[in-house]
């Protein structure tokens, strides 16, 4: 048994913070995609970190819409 009661809490989902994350996301995902395809960088480090801040936020986002059966 769990020390948490028979009775589960009913919370009420923090939709301020969900949709800041979600922002934070598409802001993320566009400007990397931009930066990824139009800006020539020659510096190989700051390529990596464009990619993978693509890579991690087309991720989330997919993950994040993928239907739920």
């Amino acid at each position: 048994m769990t020390s948490h009661g028979s009775k589960p809490e009913a919370r009420k989902p923090n939709y301020t913070l969900r949709r800041l994350k979600f922002a934070a996301a598409i802001i993320g995902f566009v400007s990397s995609m931009t930066l990824l395809f139009t800006w020539h960088v020659t510096d190989r480090h700051m390529a990596w970190l464009v990619a993978g801040i693509y890579i991690l936020t087309g991720l989330w986002l997919t993950v994040r819409f993928a239907p739920r059966d």
